[in-house]
């Protein structure tokens, strides 16, 4: 699962250049800006480990351990994104945001990846390509070094196209999960994991 996989079903496309497109200025990555800076090779890493006592008390809780990657990617004019504007013409862009998520879970001994594109409006979401779902982000809760991960449902495989896709979906009593930040280090570990 490669980190600059793009939504295939979003209206973003790759540029291989366009004169009459301009670099694009829009609003909707502030609250990731907000929580990531924009600057080459930023990045922030997230984590959370559930004891025993709290998957007791939480028995339809599936994940047991999570670990979230986030990326500011800077893009050159070849991989620069188009982006379609209100008044129909064209802007380039030349970043994104990625990000791998880890999560171990009750019902599989390997840990589950995914991967995609993350963009923000009225909120923080990333999403893997062709409708595999996604997670949200509370945006205002990482100013104290946690951030809130909201899971509905992701697909998600044993790592770099390996094995079969799995649809982890939230336990029916835990669908909101406190992440910490942690070295970016250990999340680089693991997307070298999800790579291989």
């Amino acid at each position: 699962m490669a980190a600059s996989t793009l939504t295939c079903c979003s209206l973003v496309a790759l540029l291989a250049g366009d004169p009459a497109a301009s670099e694009y200025q829009g609003p909707d990555y502030a609250k990731l800006k907000a929580l990531l800076s924009p600057g080459q090779d930023a990045a922030s890493c997230y984590a959370s480990r559930y004891s025993a006592e709290h998957l007791k008390q939480h028995p339809k809780q599936k994940v047991t351990e999570m670990m979230l990657f986030l990326r500011y990617v800077t893009l050159g004019e070849d991989e620069a994104i188009l982006i379609s504007t209100d008044n129909g013409d064209a802007s380039k862009q030349y970043f994104r945001y990625d990000f791998t998520l880890a999560a171990k879970v009750r019902d599989h001994s390997q840990t589950l990846y995914a991967s995609g594109d993350c963009a923000s409006a009225e909120g923080i979401g990333c999403g893997v390509d062709c409708d595999g779902g996604g997670i949200e982000i509370e945006s205002g809760a990482g100013k104290n070094g946690t951030i809130l991960v909201r899971l509905a449902r992701i697909r998600m495989t044993l790592g770099c196209s390996v094995g079969p896709e799995i649809d982890l979906e939230a336990g029916a009593d835990f669908k909101l999960f406190k992440l910490t930040q942690i070295s970016a280090t250990l999340c680089q570990s693991m997307q070298a994991d999800a790579e291989k």
